[in-house]
């Protein structure tokens, strides 16, 4: 059996369109140089090969020196998927899958046209795809994955197991990576739910590899390719070090490291900022969500402030952002000027969450002009009687009709952003539907998101059909994780919180990173760790701290 390793590099831009950081200095050793050190030290593999693009090839002989790598150079054209997969991980960076439309972290590194080239060359039973900024990769978890496909690669023709981006990589059979290139598509899409072949999840059969359940349950981005994952793997490093030596960092211990700090924040500022713009919104009468009359009145937003914002968040290179809050965001007179000052200003991530009323050919032109990630439409029905019945309002044929705007729109400009979310919340009066809806937009779009109601801590109606909240109470991860700024520039101790009665201060006042960091939101961290969950207005009768 022959399994070697390709490393495919690129030192100017990381898989997720962020600068690249293999060349940083991470306690003392880049981060490349970690990652070929770590490789190495596996006994399953005939041959490390890094590959870079032929421009980049003295970097690479650098970077290499002295370590038994072989340098492979290219001039291969970007994957054809690589936005598609950029604007769909950008949402679950820190697991392993969970990105819309099936996209993993595989999806990230792999370009299937290069190593089958390689592949074929070299004669191999196998290729394990590693990314180049995965510094934290474990040698002996790899080991016992190529073993697993010894025994298993008659059969199946890849190994992956769970962990958390960074701690291990995928093997394909080169029969794969064939035809992989046949299909042009992402290897996300062959793992991912289709309704129309339908299979077990990939995790029941013989090509998943069962890793210790803590290595399962661990999420948090390993990768040291953005600016809080590149945080997150200096601090696990110095945890190494200080406790046995950098080398038992196995995946195992970086795991139990990422479980017992789930709850510190990295940096000061949350990972995900939803803005409201606006209350206006064309579904008044909703009885799914605060809407309309039942959310106080505020906005339009001023430009000013959201400027002062944009600048303070485009500061992160991994910061999402989502133009939303309890209104229509189409609905705000500046929004498509908006979406351009974020994309001008360098936001990583930015999705627009919207009934799509509104989504005319102006709104549809601004939205791939600024090549918005996401659109996440909030449709909740399959049929326009449900529509009118849950919305109070007859647009659903012309929100259809919307969305099929858009969808040719892509067609036109052969551009994949923004990625079309379509969204049903599972209620008794939708749940005839949920299959119907869910099937329909897979299909249609490649996603579709099914969630669950909210009490908004018992100010709105329950509609849920059932509790979905674990038996025991744990502290909210939100709190950890996501804030939301409302259309007046309050920023809320959370997003339940639909009236703004419990804010931690407002944007007029100080900047978001000094809300964030400052006494209201460390005392509600304190409070919730403490299992004080009175302490707090909402969090007694809230049942969404489970949700992430």
């Amino acid at each position: 059996m022959k399994v070697i390793a390709a490393i495919s590099a690129d030192f100017d831009h990381g898989a997720l369109g962020t600068s690249a950081r293999l060349e940083a200095d991470l306690r003392g050793e880049t981060v490349l140089r970690r990652t070929l050190r770590r490789v190495l030290q596996s006994r399953g593999l005939a041959g490390v090969h890094l590959v870079v693009p032929t421009a980049q090839a003295e970097r690479a002989a650098r970077a290499a020196a002295g370590l038994a790598v072989q340098i492979e150079t290219h001039d291969a054209a970007p994957v054809p998927w690589g936005a598609y997969v950029r604007s769909a991980r950008k949402w679950s960076m820190d697991a392993w899958r969970g990105g819309l439309s099936g996209a993993s972290v595989f999806d990230e590194s792999l370009d299937p046209w290069v190593l089958d080239g390689l592949a074929g060359r070299e004669a191999v039973d196998g290729i394990v795809d590693i990314p180049a900024s995965a510094c934290l990769l474990d040698p002996t978890l790899l080991d016992a994955m190529i073993a697993h496909y010894e025994g298993v690669h008659e059969d199946v023709r890849m190994t992956f197991t769970q962990s958390a981006p960074g701690l291990s990589a995928a093997i394909y059979a080169p029969s794969l990576l064939a035809d992989l290139v046949k299909a042009v598509q992402p290897i996300g899409r062959t793992m991912a739910f289709n309704p129309a072949d339908i299979r077990k999840d990939m995790i029941m059969l013989p090509c998943f590899y069962p890793p210790h359940s803590d290595v399962r349950r661990a999420f948090g981005r390993c990768l040291a390719d953005t600016g809080m994952a590149f945080d997150r793997v200096a601090r696990i490093v110095d945890h190494g070090a200080a406790t046995g030596g950098e080398d038992s960092l196995d995946a195992f211990r970086v795991s139990q490291w990422l479980l017992e700090h789930r709850l510190q924040a990295c940096g000061d500022l949350p990972a995900e900022v939803e803005i409201e713009l606006t209350t206006d919104d064309p579904l008044p009468g909703s009885t799914l969500r605060p809407r309309g009359s039942a959310v106080e009145r505020r906005g339009p937003m001023d430009e000013s402030l959201f400027a002062r914002l944009v600048a303070e968040l485009a500061g992160r290179d991994d910061l999402r952002v989502v133009l939303g809050g309890f209104g229509d965001p189409l609905m705000h007179p500046e929004w498509p000027r908006w979406v351009r000052l974020c994309r001008e200003a360098g936001v990583f991530a930015l999705a627009v969450r919207t009934p799509a009323v509104h989504l005319d050919d102006a709104a549809v032109s601004a939205l791939l002009d600024a090549r918005v990630d996401v659109l996440n439409v909030l449709l909740d029905a399959a049929t326009a009687e449900t529509y009118l019945r849950v919305h109070q309002a007859d647009y659903f044929d012309r929100v259809l009709a919307n969305i099929d705007r858009l969808t040719e729109a892509h067609r036109q400009r052969g551009q994949p952003q923004p990625l079309v979310v379509c969204e049903m919340m599972k209620t008794h009066a939708t749940m005839d539907e949920i299959e119907v809806f869910y099937d329909h937009w897979l299909r249609k779009t490649g996603t579709a998101v099914l969630s669950g109601p909210s009490d908004y801590a018992g100010e709105w109606a329950d509609l849920a059909v059932m509790n979905m909240a674990p038996p025991n109470r744990a502290p909210c991860e939100r709190l950890h994780a996501r804030a939301s700024v409302l259309a007046d520039g309050r920023v809320l101790l959370c997003d339940q919180d639909y009236n703004g009665r419990h804010a931690i201060g407002s944007l007029t006042d100080a900047s978001l990173s000094a809300l964030w960091t400052g006494p209201a939101m460390t005392a509600a961290r304190q409070a919730q760790a403490a299992g004080q969950y009175d302490a707090l207005p909402l969090c007694p009768v809230c049942r969404e701290w489970h949700r992430p």
